[in-house]
């Protein structure tokens, strides 16, 4: 079961790596609890200062930023593909849909990362309520909530974790890619 643990660790983690310490402290946030370290899977060494993050409403639901008709559906395309080229457990397609110089994290880290995990699992991510929950000129934040589950082709077991993510997007040369990934995940 700890290489299951583990091996959800690094699907989940599949969009970044960290090298940035941070103090632990409890700033009643949504990423108290992650411990800072290098694979973290919350993070990934993002340097702007900017905070990624979400809204609820008074009902508990994320609101979504004003975003341009045009760029919405561009956006949630990228990050539909991103989604389904995971799944389809497709390394190439998987990697034109990652920035070229993501925050954060090592394209050819996360390549290989990848390429270990599809070789020993069967992977799928499940979403559902995928929101914009920030938008600027050439950056977007996506949220959604996302089920993983993964299973060891040579045996019956398998795990897996629901939780909410953020996927960050940046626009390069007319297309939106993953920059950075934070993850949240549910007890």
């Amino acid at each position: 079961m700890k290489k299951y643990l583990v091996a959800a660790g690094l699907i989940l983690v599949l969009a970044g790596c960290s090298g940035e310490e941070e103090a632990a402290e409890n700033g009643n946030t949504s990423e108290d609890g992650n411990a800072s370290a290098e694979n973290n899977a919350v993070g990934h060494g993002i340097e702007d200062g900017g905070e990624v993050g979400f809204t609820l409403d008074d009902e508990g639901n994320v609101q979504q930023a004003e975003v341009p008709a045009e760029e919405e559906k561009a956006i949630l395309a990228s990050y539909k593909e991103y989604i389904e080229a995971f799944n389809a457990e497709d390394t190439e397609r998987y990697m034109a849909v990652i920035s070229e110089n993501p925050e954060g994290f090592d394209r050819d880290e996360d390549k290989k990362a990848l390429e270990e995990a599809f070789a020993a699992y069967d992977t799928a991510y499940t979403t559902s309520d995928e929101t914009i929950v920030k938008y600027e000129a050439g950056r977007a934040e996506v949220y959604a909530t996302i089920d993983v589950e993964m299973k060891d082709p040579n045996s019956d077991k398998s795990t897996g974790q629901t939780g909410r993510q953020v996927v960050v997007f940046k626009k390069e040369e007319g297309n939106w890619l993953v920059s950075a990934l934070h993850f949240i995940g549910s007890q």
